[in-house]
């Protein structure tokens, strides 16, 4: 019986679900190995062998959503890479863009980050194109092999290529790679002609570079665990996740590391979407809280948005992903005290080493899982019995940063949990009010193995009717890996006006980017019977700075066609921004996108389980828990195995379940779907928990 497997390595935890042709389910969470990703990945699948029983032959395939790329970012853990521009551009990533971050941001205190690739590494050759293509100046072989040399001789192994507008046409980029392969065969190259065939030179330097530097890294990541999946004797194609959503095989993604950056985060949302359209909620706002971080989401008609550039760290990356907000709000973020004595939460973390305090690891400063642990509402022992927690630990924790600020263990704790939520609140307004949505629109899914902690509670802060749990929340990026399909992102910049469009040259584009993304999808396996071409293209209004992303229809380029992508726009820009400019404002195009979909096995929807039980069967405890303002709460404490479809019953009441505790609060209502997903539902004024203990004074 064969059996795909989804893996995420996360901040604390390393998850893994397993669902075979039958529909048997096997979830295994382990801790993650921050220094050594590939360890966790592998203790996960050994788990599944030895623990769980399952042959190794039985794996067919692995879908892995890794953070290895994006924390090498954020950490700033750069080789040292160089840089081969055109003769007269060597400041690029200096001059950068006149912005600077933030709302309220200010050229006198404002640092700039270091560059991704130190001046003294970047080299320039003689060659020019122009916008068109059309060589200005050739492209001088000795200087390209020069250059070479030099990077060999400083044992620089990682360049990237970006010579000025190498967007129109790469050949002269492909022609110094071809240099190096010559001259420096072990040298990584990535050119910004096949990494990002985009106009905007600081942000093609900028991926390009950030590609480049990925390569080494993402490129042994996947060896070792190739190396792994060989021990375990697992014969079965690997595929790494990609920002925007859908996987590619790994020895694919290593080429164009850069576009799974955001791996993790966007496959969490593809899990989020995919449960929503299953449960029928196709608007939905996806909350995914882990140990370290909270990443939200925005999904409506059933899928996740996606963007073309996105900001990891303080350096703007083009390339495909979904729109995810992150913030550093998770089980592990640490409480502390800014200056002025002011109670701060997130982002430092404390990770999977130490931990929490109550992990009895070390660690000593108190975190949100320690608040809720001192609370009552996380039991002593989590993930089946694997992770024991110490409430003891965990109080003097809380005494001690307490001590400083005159606040007791019970008032500090509930003060971390409101700071944390309100942190994580606002990046949720960021992904609906902020772009125009209103929140009491959508359903929240609350996923990640903290998420089902909080999610009710944010409900009811932000208005939310309805909160979806599904039923493994601690899994939710496994389970967007295990369901999403393989995804190749291509695109050209083509800049033309509407009035004066040339169809002809608009049809060539798009059929070179089809055939490209067709040979892509052929080299992994998928035939024309199981493979699809999505069309899209980015417009502007004449004079504007960024575009939007319109979908293009299916059939031959004619006139109708195209008049019908350019109109696009104003439909975009009217749902985007709340006015649009039909019939007054010329607009353009900018970039023509091609997106080849490999559709992989489906997986069934999820069915809830039918115990035959009652509510009273699947009660295993009652115990007191704190909810603000009214204080300890005897409050029962279910099995989430012990919950059949179809009932309902009230909060206050706890959950417990392998991969996550959920707290539903008192005022709200429960009811378990035909998936076994937990429907939450916000009774009478949503946010009373907050400002009015009376409504629930009996349960109380």
């Amino acid at each position: 019986m064969g059996y795909r497997v989804g893996i995420d390595s996360g901040g604390t935890f390393t998850d893994l679900l397993a669902i075979n042709d039958a529909g048997d389910v096997e979830i295994i969470k382990v801790p993650s190995t921050p220094q050594n990703p590939d360890i966790g990945f592998r203790n996960a699948v050994e788990a599944l062998i030895n623990d769980r029983g399952i042959p190794a032959s039985d794996i067919e395939t692995i879908l892995h959503g890794t953070t290895v790329a994006v924390n090498a970012i954020l950490q700033r853990n750069f080789p040292d890479i160089g840089l081969l521009t055109t003769k007269g551009f060597r400041h690029i990533l200096e001059l950068a863009r006149q912005t600077v971050p933030g709302e309220r941001g200010s050229i006198y205190v404002w640092v700039k980050p270091p560059r991704i690739v130190p001046l003294k590494n970047v080299r320039e050759i003689t060659e020019r194109l122009d916008s068109k293509g059309g060589v200005m100046t050739p492209f001088d072989d000795t200087e390209c092999r020069e250059a070479a040399r030099w990077y060999r001789d400083n044992d620089i192994g990682t360049v990237a290529i970006c010579f000025i507008n190498a967007y129109a046409s790469g050949d002269h980029e492909r022609r110094a790679r071809d240099i190096f392969k010559e001259e420096f065969p072990d040298c990584f190259v990535a050119i910004s002609s096949e990494t990002l065939p985009e106009y905007r030179e600081y942000e093609r330097a900028v991926t390009t570079s950030m590609n480049a530097l990925l390569m080494p890294i993402l490129g042994q990541y996947v060896r070792e665990l190739q190396t792994h999946l060989g021990d375990l004797g697992v014969d079965a194609p690997l595929y790494v996740m990609k920002s925007a959503g859908g996987a590619s095989r790994a020895d694919f993604a290593i080429e164009n590391p850069v576009y799974t950056a955001l791996s993790g985060p966007a496959a969490a949302v593809v899990g989020s979407a995919w449960l929503g359209r299953n449960a029928g909620y196709n608007d939905l706002i996806t909350f995914d809280m882990g140990g370290t971080s909270t990443d939200v989401s925005l999904v409506e008609g059933g899928f996740p948005a996606l963007v073309s550039e996105t900001e990891i760290d303080v350096y703007p990356v083009r390339a495909p992903s979904i729109d995810v907000i992150s913030v550093g709000a998770g089980g592990g973020s640490l409480a502390w005290l800014a200056p002025g004595d002011r109670l701060r939460v997130g982002p430092k973390s404390a990770g999977a080493d130490p931990g929490p305090a109550c992990y009895g690891g070390g660690g000593m400063e108190p975190t949100i899982t320690d608040a809720n642990l001192f609370l009552g509402r996380l039991s002593t022992s989590l993930a089946g019995g694997t992770v024991m927690l110490d409430r003891r630990l965990s109080e003097a924790a809380l005494a001690r940063l307490g001590k400083e600020i005159g606040l007791s263990p019970v008032e500090l704790a509930f003060g971390i949990i409101e700071i944390g939520e309100m942190n994580m609140a606002d990046a949720i307004r960021q992904v609906s009010v902020q772009k125009g949505r209103d929140p009491r629109l959508f359903s929240l899914v609350a996923s990640g193995g903290a998420g089902p902690l909080h999610g009710c509670s944010l409900g009811e802060i932000l208005h939310i009717p309805r909160v979806l749990i599904p039923p493994s929340p601690g899994i939710g990026c496994s389970l967007g890996a295990l369901v999403s399909d393989v995804r190749e992102d291509f695109v050209h910049t083509d800049i033309q006006r509407e009035a004066d469009a040339d169809i002809a040259r608009i049809r060539d584009q798009f059929m070179q980017l089809e055939k490209r993304a067709i040979e892509a999808l052929s080299r992994q396996g998928f035939d024309e019977s199981n493979r699809s071409i999505v069309r899209s293209a980015d417009l502007r209004y004449r004079g504007m700075r960024t575009e939007l992303t319109v979908f293009v229809g299916e059939g031959e380029f004619n006139e109708a066609l195209v008049a019908e992508m350019f109109d696009a726009l104003h439909d975009a820009h009217d749902s985007a921004y709340g006015y649009a400019y039909r019939g007054v404002q010329q607009v353009e195009l900018v970039n023509v996108r091609v997106a080849g979909l490999g559709k992989m096995l489906p997986v069934e929807p999820f069915a809830a389980m039918s115990n035959g039980g009652d509510l009273k069967s699947a009660q295993t405890a009652q115990r007191e828990i704190y909810i603000g303002p009214l204080g300890w709460v005897d409050t029962p404490i279910y099995d989430r195995t012990g919950l059949s479809g179809g009932m309902t019953f009230a909060g206050p009441a706890v959950i417990e379940q392998y991969d996550t505790t959920c707290l539903i609060l008192p005022g709200q209502s429960v009811t378990v779907d035909s998936h076994g997903n937990l429907i939450v539902e916000m009774v009478g004024d949503v946010g009373s928990t907050r400002s009015a203990s009376e409504k629930v004074g009996a349960s109380a």
